[in-house]
């Protein structure tokens, strides 16, 4: 497995194969050794089978947290309802957590845009799907 010490970069004349520059991982500025550095250790190859059950565990560590957290929301979720807590009547702490929420989907923009989606389906989908349901539960109770 290559190393990011290894790395080289080669330029040369086609025709005569001389070198035309040679740039090593030694001559890469501190920001392009940190990003290599970055990409060696999310691949697995900075430090051997250590890295790989490094990532191997926080892999499974995330799919474990999906999983229970999944069953502890079944577990406690009120039985007929949706089981999304009720909206916080403290402001500041409504403005703090909708801050939060806007910084990360900034830093990551997938998460902004799975905020989006479910403000979207919160705003346009789920009343159109309340108002029908209540309309065939209204005609339930004839």
């Amino acid at each position: 497995m290559q190393q990011p010490v290894d790395l080289a970069t080669l330029h040369m004349d086609q025709y005569s194969g001389a070198v035309l520059s040679d740039v090593r991982f030694a001559d890469f500025s501190t920001s392009a050794k940190l990003v290599e550095s970055g990409i060696a250790l999310h691949e697995g190859r900075l430090f051997g089978w250590p890295n790989q059950l490094l990532g191997l565990l926080t892999c499974l560590g995330l799919m474990g947290i999906v999983v229970t957290s999944f069953i502890m929301w079944k577990k406690r979720k009120p039985s007929g309802k949706i089981g999304a807590p009720p909206k916080s009547k403290n402001k500041k702490t409504t403005r703090i957590v909708f801050l939060i929420m806007i910084g990360f989907g900034i830093l990551m923009p997938l998460v902004g845009v799975s905020l989006i989606v479910i403000f979207l389906f919160d705003q346009l989908i789920r009343p159109f799907i309340l108002k029908r349901r209540d309309s065939i539960e209204g005609r339930k109770a004839l």
